[in-house]
């Protein structure tokens, strides 16, 4: 309640929540906003204050009625029945599916155990249309490609998994074969259409310990396509590269800001050695680095997105380690047409010349500022 008093968060207005429910089960009052129309990215509940929402550009409070700690363990209790025990060690992951909603829970303690908070991220129910998530045609064409590694980039919650789970969903409605995607949690459920889909879970309650060991489990298992839902380490990011070389399509994320950081942080993995760049620079099809931006009215998010599609002098570049020389070569190759590369300028600058985002949102975005800020000094 102390939180409460001090606490400068807005609230919204009766017309902002539509007459939605502020009564009734933990679950149901979360059930209730996961249906609604309502855009925010993630649910966040603090026991002691009332329920949040991150929406596009604040943080509101959904009413002034503080959650309880009994609702909370309600609500954990339909998440993970061991939830006590979970909890005692660390905060833990749940993905389910609520209802009509699939969400991802992260149920921790907090104030020297005293007290219980969750964030809540909802999920498409299935992979959204690849046409439609706002990813240019160069980064929607590499759901065409047979084999190699791609590599998704960007920071936290920038929208890397729905992008991935999109192109994965276009393999799946254009052709047979095997999808085998790791992750953690399993997101998105995506359906059986032209392909069989084995969707593994990492942790100590999935369906394999690390990413490391489903990656190293894949190759026996007769794979067309692979996710690797993130590369966190060296054994990791050496499996990727194997199974890249060895045949199967290959999709795995890095957290990175931009095209050249993560290259930069693969090859770091890798070892730096002149075999790994040499093996990374043949196996590599293309990289999409991306982020999430707020639109003007803040009622929606828009997707920017820089994309590098792998030829001789990218291949050159990444085999000889000169990643200094892969932002230059970018921004020549996105003036060429047909190339399969562009900037996240130029992406940011075609949305601000929409309308559709700030100056703003768009320098905090940007994977190379001195030559955004040249351009809109030009435009000025």
């Amino acid at each position: 309640m102390e939180d409460q008093k001090y606490s400068l968060i807005e609230t919204l207005t009766f017309a902002e929540t539509a007459g939605l429910p502020t009564s009734g089960t933990l679950v149901e009052q979360i059930v209730h906003l996961l249906n609604s129309n309502m855009v925010f990215s993630d649910i966040i509940i603090h026991q002691n204050s009332p329920i949040m929402l991150r929406q596009p550009k604040r943080l509101v409070a959904v009413s002034d009625t503080p959650i309880t700690e009994a609702e909370l363990e309600e609500f954990f209790e339909v998440i993970e029945p061991d939830w006590a025990e979970k909890i005692k060690d660390r905060a833990f992951d749940r993905s389910k599916d609520l209802f009509s909603a699939r969400i991802r829970a992260n149920c921790f303690s907090f104030q020297g155990k005293k007290r219980l908070g969750c964030v809540i991220r909802r999920f498409p129910t299935e992979p959204m249309p690849l046409a439609e998530i706002g990813l240019r045609p160069s980064g929607q064409a590499f759901a065409k490609l047979h084999s190699g590694l791609v590599l998704i980039i960007g920071d936290t919650c920038q929208g890397k998994s729905t992008t991935i789970a999109s192109l994965l969903d276009e393999i799946n409605k254009s052709r047979s074969g095997h999808i085998i995607t790791i992750e953690d949690p399993v997101e998105t459920l995506i359906p059986q259409r032209k392909s069989i889909i084995t969707q593994r879970e990492v942790g100590a309650d999935g369906d394999v310990e690390s990413y490391y060991l489903g990656a190293l489990d894949a190759l026996r298992e007769r794979p067309d396509v692979i996710l690797i839902g993130e590369i966190r380490d060296a054994q990791t990011a050496q499996e990727a590269l194997a199974l890249a070389e060895s045949g199967p399509l290959v999709f795995a994320t890095l957290h990175a800001r931009s095209t050249e950081f993560g290259l930069q942080k693969l090859l770091r993995l890798l070892g730096n050695g002149d075999a790994q760049s040499q093996a990374l620079s043949n196996c590599l099809r293309g990289v999409i680095c991306q982020a999430l931006l707020p639109s003007l009215k803040g009622d929606s998010f828009h997707l920017a997105s820089e994309c590098m599609t792998t030829n001789p002098e990218v291949m050159q570049l990444i085999g000889s380690r000169n990643i200094a020389g892969i932002r230059p070569l970018l921004d020549k190759l996105s003036q060429v047409a047909g190339s399969g590369c562009h900037t996240m300028n130029d992406d940011l600058k075609l949305l601000i010349q929409a309308k559709k985002i700030s100056l703003d949102d768009a320098r905090r975005a940007t994977t190379d500022r001195m030559k955004f800020e040249g351009m809109f000094r030009q435009a000025a």
